[in-house]
């Protein structure tokens, strides 16, 4: 199946449905929202990032100032997102007292 189509290269609609990670396109952004724990004091602390590595290296190293003083964090949970849009709206539900309640009910 090819990737483009024509001369001037367009999106063929392969790009619009979700795809493993690994075979997605260089310039197809994914947008991860994540929850981490404490070890010390076994607080959550919930946020999203494009790169989920180097955030989860942030954290523990003690670049981020609202865990910084709560180190060793540890990753419980993620979700996938291809846009940003949705992985922002979804971290604001987690935050709020509906998505604090989905989070309980699913043992996070």
């Amino acid at each position: 199946k090819p990737l483009f189509v024509g001369s001037n290269p367009t999106f063929t609609s392969q790009y619009y449905q979700p795809v493993d990670f690994f075979f997605r396109p260089f310039f197809f952004m994914i947008y991860f929202v994540y929850i981490l724990t404490s070890l010390k004091d076994s607080k959550r602390y919930i946020g999203m990032t494009s790169d989920l590595n180097r955030r989860l290296n942030e954290h523990n190293s003690g670049k981020v100032k609202s865990t910084k003083n709560r180190r060793p964090m540890k990753l419980i949970y993620t979700e996938e997102f291809d846009s940003k849009e949705d992985a922002m709206k979804r971290e604001s539900f987690f935050k709020s007292g509906k998505g604090r309640e989905f989070l309980k009910s699913i043992g996070i």
